[in-house]
């Protein structure tokens, strides 16, 4: 079996050692004080004392903070369901031939190329009381709905969660695009000639086809709805009343604090239900691209 390397393992040596340096040592690490109360205000020597599984017993046992993680996936499961369906749609749209696509495309891609703070501006001002949504919901008549959307508590955790999925859909848009470009256009000829409609081209040539697409898009929206940081962060910072608080917007308040134990126990949270949610979609995605 060993006469079958292609290459000596020597090669593979710097960019092994790369890896495990900066990679999955901190990983590993991470693990490690994630079981510690590593806190660097104490001013006494033992500031990383091994307490085992009880920043996590905490965590789990704190309404407040499980509600945290509740909230940390519903959002990774909505902007990721939302960009996925209007990506997709967009690109079953620009794939056709409109005169304006290569415009539209444009527009549509340019918010996944812009600052999460300045997004955070735009979009702080649009929903804010007297902003340009609350005007423009007053002036057709809907002024009794109208409320400062990113500062009330049942509107807030909703309109970061729109913002997300406007920033990304183009970028998911992008992907789908490229996966359509890729499929020969014999499939519809042929399928024409055979009488199969519009919606039976579709669901018969276009979505299994575009399986490998739909697995990337899936993995990479799960894997950041999940890790949210930035966009809420400058929307809201997870407020207000904590409504719009996620795993990494607490990550980011314990690591001020200087209490690194939980904030790496938080951190373990969120590598754990990612890597979870990771696996579930690969192996679908998989399963349905080998049927």
């Amino acid at each position: 079996m060993m006469k079958k390397k292609i290459y000596r393992w020597e090669f593979a040596a710097p960019a092994l050692i790369f890896y495990s340096v900066f990679f999955i040592l901190p990983v590993i690490l991470g693990f490690y004080y994630s079981l510690t109360n590593w806190n660097a205000i104490k001013l006494s020597g033992e500031v990383a004392k091994f307490i085992g599984f009880d920043n996590f017993k905490k965590i789990f046992t704190t309404p407040t903070l499980t509600a945290i993680i509740f909230r940390t996936i519903y959002f990774g499961l909505v902007t990721t369901v939302f960009k996925n369906v209007i990506g997709f749609n967009l690109a079953l749209l620009f794939n056709k031939g409109l005169k304006t696509k290569n415009t539209l495309r444009s527009i549509f891609f340019l918010p996944s190329m812009l600052s999460p703070l300045i997004i955070g501006l735009i979009f702080g001002s649009l929903f804010m009381s007297n902003g340009f949504v609350n005007q423009l919901l007053t002036s057709i008549g809907l002024g009794h709905i109208t409320v400062p959307w990113l500062t009330t508590k049942s509107t807030a955790l909703g309109t970061t969660m729109f913002v997300e999925i406007w920033r990304q859909t183009g970028f998911n848009m992008v992907i789908y695009l490229a996966g359509l470009q890729l499929i020969d256009k014999v499939y519809y000829e042929a399928a024409s000639i055979d009488g199969a409609s519009a919606f039976q081209q579709l669901i018969h040539i276009t979505i299994p086809r575009m399986l490998p697409s739909f697995a990337i898009n899936l993995l990479l929206n799960l894997s950041q709805g999940l890790k949210a940081f930035d966009i809420i962060f400058v929307l809201t910072g997870g407020g207000p009343a904590g409504s719009t608080e996620l795993i990494n917007t607490i990550v980011f308040k314990e690591f001020g604090k200087k209490l690194y134990g939980m904030s790496a126990a938080y951190g373990v949270i969120v590598f754990v239900i990612t890597a979870i949610f990771g696996l579930i979609a690969l192996k679908v995605t998989n399963k349905d691209v080998d049927s």
